[in-house]
């Protein structure tokens, strides 16, 4: 039974992946665990999903930063064919936890990837809520003598899940000669609101989507008949159901510009 305590903690405790562009079918790829504020954990309990049709699961590795932490820690069983491994990590010392260096690797996934060119994936932290026992997101830091410690679940995590997208890129910087809209968005990452711009060479039907790490649409903006010349579109906080990776595509006829943006 963990002891909670009161009080604010100042720095979120962060868990990062990375966007894998260009992945190549029926090669393997790895994706890195990286952590910040770090600080005086003394536990951590989550699931990593991916669709399993895009990724096949390999292995885990890369361990040592973590004392204690090891191919045990980890619930595979169910891993090549649902899409899911489950972590639950205590400290080897409770009462004072363990602290790492920002960016760290605490462990890294290797796939095979077996989706076709133009398939993706999210590879990302969250919690089973539709077995028994359910699995919570948690992460638990010492924050009092004694032991003491303070949870966090998901949404007082900040968690950039990864993605995969095979054999074709999504942008991520400054928009390239090659992008067909000159697609930007400013500032990125942002807090309250951010502004994507992009251009025209002529008169076309335009539509414009944002959608979460899993691929849901949280906004969509249709504009038929928009002229040559570049625009600009508003996105406000309130688009955006939580913290964390988004990408907005804009599409005109044949062409599309997919650019990823982070949300505060």
């Amino acid at each position: 039974m963990w002891l909670c305590c009161s009080g604010a903690v100042s720095a979120q405790i962060g868990f990062y992946m990375p966007f894998i562009n260009g992945a190549v079918p029926s090669n393997y790829l790895n994706m890195t665990i990286k952590v910040t504020n770090f600080d005086s954990i003394a536990s951590m309990q989550y699931v990593i999903r991916w669709n399993p049709t895009v990724l096949k699961y390999s292995n885990i590795n890369n361990f040592g930063a973590v004392p204690g932490l090891d191919i045990q820690d980890f619930n595979t069983g169910n891993a090549i064919d649902s899409g899911y491994v489950k972590l639950l990590w205590e400290a080897p010392n409770v009462t004072t936890g363990v602290s790492l260096p920002d960016s760290t690797t605490i462990f890294r996934l290797r796939f095979f990837v077996v989706g076709a060119d133009t398939s993706s994936t999210p590879v990302q932290f969250t919690e089973l809520t539709n077995t028994f026992p359910i699995i919570d997101f948690e992460v638990t830091k010492v924050v009092g003598p004694n032991g003491a410690v303070k949870g966090f679940d998901e949404n007082e995590c900040f968690l950039t899940n990864g993605f995969v997208a095979v054999g074709f890129t999504v942008a991520t910087g400054e928009p390239s000669a090659a992008d067909a809209f000159g697609l930007n968005i400013a500032p990125n990452p942002f807090v309250e609101n951010t502004q994507a711009t992009f251009s025209l060479q002529h008169k076309a039907d335009v539509q414009v989507q944002v959608a979460d790490a899993t691929g849901r649409i949280v906004f969509q903006q249709d504009m038929p008949g928009l002229l040559a010349g570049q625009h600009q579109i508003d996105l406000d906080k309130a688009i955006f159901p939580s913290k964390g990776a988004y990408f907005l595509t804009v599409r005109a006829g044949s062409e599309m510009s997919v650019r990823s943006l982070i949300s505060f």
